[in-house]
């Protein structure tokens, strides 16, 4: 990665305005865990072309793990308003309106995300932990059977399902559910954990 970073940095000496090597060198830092480095470079593409969707988006990434929500939400809100259709983006904005405890707020761009990508499991499941959070588990089951028929394999929806199940008194279904998860994931302590409170 090192020898990345050199790279792109010897194409930015030659070329101070290249953007996609300012992006690129973004991404390097990211996962290097370089997340001020990364903010920067981010930064710098926006300064020199300010409706570069992509970097709005890696920008809002990188906040959003530095822990500034209020600042990833603006880098989303920028993405839309150039990518409207960016799917990912709504999705993303609905996990941090989630985490800033705006279930409402986040269900509408969980929605959107899904009127884009129909078959995008990740958010068919976040939508269901919103609802659940509303206490409208009828629709977060329905939520969580839609993600679990896009993609099968996934654990913590099989749990979440499990969870809203148990919730409405359904605890046999929701012991073939944490079953499921511990099946696909066998360390899975919260799927455990679930089960042994339904016996």
């Amino acid at each position: 990665m090192d020898e990345a970073v050199k790279s792109y940095e010897k194409a930015i000496a030659f070329k101070p305005d290249y953007t996609e090597a300012h992006n690129n060198l973004g991404n390097i830092f990211k996962e290097l865990k370089q997340l001020d480095s990364a903010v920067k470079s981010y930064e710098k593409v926006i300064a020199i072309k300010p409706d570069y969707a992509e970097a709005h988006y890696n920008l809002g990434n990188t906040l959003r793990e530095l822990g500034q929500l209020e600042a990833a939400i603006k880098s989303y809100e920028k993405v839309i308003a150039i990518k409207p259709d960016y799917a990912e983006v709504h999705y993303n904005l609905g996990n941090t309106l989630r985490e800033l405890g705006q279930p409402d707020e986040a269900v509408k761009s969980y929605e959107k995300a899904i009127s884009i990508k129909v078959d995008f499991a990740d958010a068919h499941n976040n939508l269901g932990v919103c609802f659940k959070k509303l206490g409208q588990l009828d629709e977060a089951v329905k939520c969580y059977e839609k993600a679990i028929s896009i993609k099968v394999d996934s654990a913590n929806t099989h749990n979440n399902l499990g969870v809203a199940l148990q919730q409405l008194g359904q605890q046999d279904k929701a012991i073939k559910c944490y079953e499921k998860a511990i099946a696909i994931k066998l360390d899975y302590d919260e799927a455990h954990n679930n089960l042994g409170i339904v016996y």
